[in-house]
């Protein structure tokens, strides 16, 4: 096949190439927007979970300020029987003490009891607040899930279309070394693998190009790759390029050589 040929089937991979590498960047997006309402829920999740344990701990420190509220009251009111069966005076000063310091502990249990209780009952209406919102942000979780899930199966079919078509292009002109080299350009390059020339100019970099290079480029025997941007060149007359080109031989404003004076060879490699 002709050079010329190759250079527009170049072209046509070059697009399918762009199409599948955006395919790839969306499928690996998509779940980002899940990712953050799913650790929103996480945190929600914990935060219920915090709550619910402090309220658990709060309905045990209750239960146990009321025990000791009602020892305090049978305390005191035994207390208080009592003092029908006093004889003396000593007898009856310490017992009045008696009931003096069980009704101050009476009222003292009975303000944390009333404490604790507002405690269990604030918890309890921030356990509900958190458990509906939870269930919000699941419904929203499963939903973007299931929309991310059908988006994700629709363009998985279209990228291994598209990886099937760009695959068909592996053949005699365009072979799988030259296929894979392409493949990197044209995903390093965002998109432009493969660029005119236009005088001694590389269209990718717009670095000025050696003029036995340029002729080689034009003579369209090989493929030639640009020795600064590593794209694949070809040729293109333009309005004033072809002057450019010709007055730059003649002035001798370019050396003629080999592509090592220009760039190391080794690193031209690594761009491939």
């Amino acid at each position: 096949m002709e050079e010329a040929e190759v250079f527009a089937r170049l072209n046509q991979l070059q697009e399918d190439l762009t199409a599948r590498f955006s395919l790839e960047d969306e499928i690996v997006k998509l779940p980002r927007d899940l990712k953050v309402k799913q650790e929103l829920l996480d945190k929600i999740n914990k935060e219920y979970i915090e709550e619910n344990d402090r309220s658990e701990t709060a309905k045990q420190e209750l239960k146990s300020l009321k025990i000791q509220y009602d020892d305090s009251v049978r305390a005191r009111e035994n207390s208080e029987k009592q003092m029908e069966l006093i004889t003396t005076q000593r007898e009856f000063e310490a017992l009045e003490k008696e009931i003096k310091d069980a009704a101050s502990k009476e009222q003292s249990l009975l303000k944390q009891v009333h404490a604790k209780e507002k405690q269990v009952h604030e918890f309890g209406e921030s356990l509900t607040e958190k458990e509906q919102l939870m269930n919000l942000q699941q419904s929203e979780v499963d939903s973007e899930s299931s929309k991310i899930e059908a988006l994700l199966a629709e363009k998985n079919t279209a990228l291994s279309a598209l990886e099937i078509k760009c695959n068909s292009y592996i053949g005699a002109d365009i072979t799988e070394d030259l296929y894979n080299k392409f493949c990197n350009i044209v995903k390093n390059k965002k998109g432009k693998g493969i660029v005119p020339v236009h005088g001694l100019v590389c269209q990718g970099c717009h670095i000025v190009l050696p003029v036995q290079f340029v002729n080689d480029v034009r003579s369209e025997k090989q493929i030639d790759f640009c020795p600064y941007c590593s794209r694949i060149l070809f040729y293109e007359d333009v309005d004033g390029a072809e002057d450019q080109f010709g007055k730059s031989i003649d002035d001798g404003d370019f050396e003629e050589g080999s592509l090592s004076d220009f760039v190391d060879s080794s690193e031209f490699d690594d761009l491939l």
